[in-house]
């Protein structure tokens, strides 16, 4: 009786043994599994925060040569006006005619803004990756962008719009064709205002002196978020083929 109850003890020990090898495989099977989700989660978010940045570059890219456009098309208006420059008042509008535009870079931040909502950003592992693409989307950026754009539709746009006709603006849309914005001056009865007209005008001086001085200081920043948006993609990029 003490042979079989020993091994009765024997058979249920090993029973024992066995459920838990068993538990401790599923658990780390479990464990394995859930953390291969959470790789894939976690590339699937880090390659669509790469595809905002990208679209932030773009559009940084655009802006910074876009405005260096219009600081040089300022500049070359008040060497007109000022004399440094002789030029017909056809030469000054062509320089003159983006002063009521602005142009603004806004943040791609669908990835991220839904990342917060959910809490998903714990899935990023490596805490100070997190914290760069944080520090991207929080940075204050607007300060010089929300000066030009307050001047120029409060000040600069009322008083250029009962001064003379609106320069004459051809764009290309999306496809490359050429959109003329505004009509010819030549088709109303009211005439235009001379080239004369301009150089004496306080107003036209000080608001090219304002726009350009807006403009140099706002492209530092836009290189500084652009030099930012790259860094953090080469980042990204390095840390998901560590993985």
């Amino acid at each position: 009786m003490e042979n079989k109850t020993g091994k009765y003890i024997k058979y249920a020990v090993g029973e024992i043994v066995l459920v838990v090898i068993g538990i401790l495989i599923a658990l780390q099977i479990n464990n394995w599994n859930e953390n291969r989700k959470a790789e894939i989660e976690e590339r699937d978010i880090l390659q669509k925060l790469q595809l905002n940045l990208r679209d932030d570059i773009n559009v940084f890219q655009y802006q910074l040569n876009f405005k260096n456009n219009m600081i040089d098309s300022y500049k070359q208006c008040l060497d007109i006006l000022s004399e440094e420059t002789v030029a017909t008042k056809e030469e000054f509008m062509n320089h003159f005619s983006s002063i009521l535009q602005v142009g603004s870079v806004k943040l791609n931040m669908t990835t991220f803004n839904n990342l917060q909502t959910t809490g998903q950003i714990r899935l990023i592992k490596s805490n100070e990756l997190a914290d760069n693409i944080v520090s991207y989307y929080n940075t204050d950026y607007t300060l010089w962008q929300s000066a030009l754009q307050d001047y120029t539709r409060n000040i600069t746009a009322p008083y250029v719009l009962q001064f003379d006709y609106i320069p004459q603006l051809i764009i290309n849309d999306s496809q490359g064709n050429q959109i003329e914005m505004t009509g010819q001056s030549k088709d109303f009865k009211k005439p235009e205002k001379t080239l004369n007209d301009y150089k004496n005008n306080y107003f036209i001086i000080n608001t090219l002196r304002q726009k350009k001085y807006n403009l140099e200081a706002l492209i530092p920043r836009y290189k500084e978020l652009l030099n930012s948006a790259l860094n953090l993609d080469k980042s990204i990029q390095e840390y998901l083929e560590t993985k």
